[in-house]
């Protein structure tokens, strides 16, 4: 399969969307247990806590998103992956929620907004927030990766 960044940007991005709606979906269904407010904490990380920061992190959310559909493909196309790339993007989808469940433990170190306790730190793999976030976490990442697994395999294929 050869390396098509154009695919690879638009499956990111639809998968990255998708990953947004089913997020602030159970943010209104069940505001108890799903806690992250992902915009807010990417925005927050350089503006204060409002509307201008949930935008700037919806936006920083859809960049992140194409980086990580560029990285797919490429991964694709390095290895060679011409069939199944539904179930090679859930696997990369896991290799995805590795490193940003990482990420998000180092987060205090570098966020403005935890620093001056305008938002909640989440704790490496949001373990500190309620189990249903620990678990919507990973499964967001997991359809992230069969979304642009599976867009771009039929694309680019």
């Amino acid at each position: 399969m050869d390396f098509e960044p154009g695919y690879a940007i638009l499956a990111g991005l639809i998968g990255g969307t998708a990953m947004a709606a089913i997020l602030y979906m159970g943010i209104l269904m069940l505001p108890q247990q799903m806690k992250m407010n992902l915009f807010a904490m990417l925005g927050t990380m350089v503006l204060p806590a409002g509307a201008a920061a949930f935008v700037m992190g919806g936006m920083v959310h859809a960049v992140m998103s194409i980086v990580f559909g560029l990285v797919h493909g490429a991964v694709f196309a390095a290895t060679d992956i011409d069939s199944g790339e539904a179930v090679w993007g859930l696997l990369f989808g896991l290799v995805h929620w590795v490193i940003v469940g990482m990420a998000l433990g180092m987060l205090p170190l570098m966020h403005r907004g935890i620093r001056d306790g305008e938002i909640d730190a989440p704790g490496f793999y949001a373990l500190n927030y309620p189990p249903m976030t620990v678990m919507g976490f990973l499964m967001l990442h997991l359809v992230f990766g069969v979304i642009v697994g599976a867009l771009y395999g039929s694309w680019a294929g």
